[in-house]
Formats: structure tokens, C-alpha cells, sequence
């Protein structure tokens, strides 16, 4: 068979567990973890008609509401299957096989995924074991030839957020080079940092956000890019048939109308304000972050809580990923009564 060159060495890709993560306290995905009101989810299912699953899915709508929202013509938007699908159409529109990009290490798992997928030679910026990230290697990768230039702010797994002269820094000389500059805002909802008033001052600037994090939409796979009008007609011509589905159209249309991100966002931060006191008081080591996520360092009883936290039906995986930090463990962050579960499994294990 004639596969491409980069693809005969397999790309690794983890299946998802086949255990159900349902009735548990998912805090190891940085998804919503407390559901949305009785009221609401009851409104959602009685405006579900037939022929949103016998009819093609209508855009137009939440384009509009995105647009209004926003505050931005929507011929600067395209829809696209969450933050990876925006990536992605990127990677498609500004990328050749061994051209170079920048990015971020660690960052979104789907930078590399795409990076590989599209055999790119990738120039990756780290973080020390304070998590500041090094600006002066940056800065060197731009006197190369570069493709595109991708981070996400706030970052993830880091949650740390890029200082915003830097990012004028970063945006100025790239726009004189006619290099674009992809930013993923997934977590932009759990910050207060957005570089979207920058779309209009730099040509070369394209944002990405995702329903899935701040909105609580994991399951609907749903998202956009935002960019000047002649990138996004670009772009819009490399999409699917259909963006995104009829019933994400639905609940998407219900949140934007009513606001639930900044809803949730506010439920999450007095959840983490309720976490950080107990670990103040506990004198455990954490990391603070700029996102829906925080970092725990358990120390010896890292190990015991893990395994205690499985048993009742907690998911817990992940970590920041940078040297040094190894035994901080990464934990999703949620309003205060899914906090309070957590903190009493904690307190049960008497370890502290």
C-alpha cells in the first residue's frame, strides 16, 4: 500500500478506557465535574425535535450568537470539532512537510499528535522548575525559518500564562515575518487574559477556544477559530461538510444565551479557594494555576492517595510534566461541593 513516509513509523495513540468514567468524580480530565441544573438539561431534551437526527445541522445561528458574544463580524469565525479541530485546519492551511514550528513543552498533546501527522519538524520552548518559560530560546527560533508559531495561554499542562509583553513581543516580530501565530485559549475562560482585541492589530493572529472547558461541553466536541476575515475565509474553505453537530447546536445556542461559562467559572474559583485553605492548613506544597486545574504535591502519601481516591470512584491522572516537578500531581478543579468530596477523602486517610 502507498502510505506517506512520516506515517510507516505508527504515531502512538492511547484508546480510551473501556471502563465507563460515569458516577465518578472525573477530576483527571480538566472537564466540568458537577452537572448542569435539572431546569435546564430538562429544556435542552424538549427542544430536541427528529429532525435534528434525520436532517443536516444548521450553523448559522451560533455563528451569530459567537459573533455577538465576541463582538466580532462573524466572517472572522469558523466552527470547528473542538480546540484539536481548530489546531488542525491550521496545521493544514499554513504547514508543508519538514517545515519547522514553534511551540510550547510541555503543552495540548494535539500539538504534537498533528505535528507528527503532518512530518513537521517541531522547535520546542520550555519551562524551568519555576515554570517560567524561556523567552531568549524563543526569541533564537524566530530568526529561523519558521511555518507557524502555536501556543496555548493559559497552558496546559503548566497553567501558567505567557506575560502579554511578550506576546506583543512575539506577535510584532512575527507579523513583520509573515509567520502566523496560532493561540489556544481553551482556558481562557478560567482566566482573565485574551488576546482577542489583538485580531484586528495583527493580520497574522489566529485564536482557538473550545466549548469543553469553561461551557462544560467535553462530550459535544465543539469549537472556534477567530482571525481576520481573509485567514478565516481560508480556513472556513478547509472545513468539513458540517462543522460541528445538530445537537451541539442546541446546547450551545442555550449557554451562550444565558452566560453558563462565567457561571461556572465563578462556581470553580470559590471551589479552589475552598481547596487552597485546606492545603494551606494541611501544609501540602501546591502549584497555582491560571486554568481549571491545580497542582498537589502529596509527598509520601502520594502514593496511598491515589489508590485511596480510585476506590471511591475519583479519577486522577495527570502531572505537570516539567523537570523538577515530578510529585506534583495534577487535579481538575470544580465547584465547592465536589471540592468538599475530595477534601473528606483526604482527611479520611489521615495522613496529614
Amino acid at each position: 500500500m502507498n502510505i506517506r513516509t512520516n506515517l510507516k513509523t505508527d504515531i502512538y495513540r492511547e484508546r480510551s478506557p473501556s471502563r465507563s468514567r460515569i458516577n465518578y468524580l472525573r477530576l483527571d480530565k480538566n472537564e466540568r465535574v458537577s452537572n448542569f441544573e435539572k431546569k435546564f438539561f430538562k429544556k435542552i431534551l424538549t427542544q430536541i425535535k427528529h429532525e435534528h437526527l434525520t436532517s443536516y445541522p444548521e450553523m448559522e445561528k451560533i455563528y451569530n450568537l459567537i459573533s455577538k458574544k465576541n463582538k466580532i463580524n462573524k466572517d472572522s469565525i469558523v466552527l470547528t470539532a473542538g480546540s484539536d479541530g481548530g489546531i488542525r485546519l491550521s496545521f493544514e492551511l499554513f504547514t508543508r512537510p519538514l517545515d519547522k514550528i514553534i511551540c510550547l513543552s510541555p503543552t495540548f498533546a494535539m500539538v504534537d499528535i498533528y505535528s507528527k501527522i503532518f512530518n513537521l519538524r517541531q522547535l520546542k520552548v520550555g519551562y524551568d522548575k519555576n515554570l517560567k518559560l524561556d523567552y531568549n530560546k524563543f526569541y533564537n527560533f524566530l530568526k529561523k525559518k519558521i511555518s507557524l508559531v502555536v501556543f496555548a495561554n493559559p497552558n496546559s499542562p503548566t497553567g501558567t500564562l505567557m506575560e502579554k509583553k511578550e506576546i506583543l513581543k512575539i506577535l510584532k516580530i512575527t507579523n513583520r515575518k509573515k509567520i502566523p501565530v496560532l493561540i489556544d485559549e481553551a482556558y481562557y475562560g478560567f482566566s482573565n487574559f485574551t488576546a482577542l482585541n489583538l485580531i484586528k492589530k495583527f493580520n497574522n493572529l489566529i485564536i482557538v477556544r473550545t466549548f469543553s472547558k469553561a461551557f462544560g461541553l467535553a462530550g459535544c466536541r465543539a469549537g472556534y477559530l477567530i482571525s481576520n476575515k481573509r485567514i478565516a475565509k481560508k480556513l472556513f474553505s478547509l472545513k468539513p461538510m458540517y462543522e460541528i453537530n445538530s445537537l451541539a447546536t442546541i446546547i450551545i445556542e442555550n449557554l451562550l444565551k444565558n452566560n453558563t461559562d462565567k457561571l461556572y467559572s465563578r462556581e470553580t474559583e470559590k471551589g479552589k479557594k475552598y481547596l487552597i485553605n485546606f492545603l494551606k492548613k494541611k501544609n501540602y506544597k501546591f502549584i497555582d494555576t491560571n486554568a481549571n486545574f491545580i497542582h498537589i504535591d502529596f509527598g509520601k502519601y502520594k502514593k496511598d492517595l491515589l489508590k485511596l481516591f480510585k476506590r471511591n470512584k475519583i479519577l486522577i491522572k495527570g502531572s505537570i510534566g516539567v523537570k523538577g516537578l515530578q510529585n506534583f500531581t495534577r487535579i481538575t478543579l470544580g465547584p465547592v461541593q465536589e471540592m468538599k468530596y475530595l477534601l473528606n477523602i483526604i482527611n479520611k486517610a489521615n495522613v496529614k
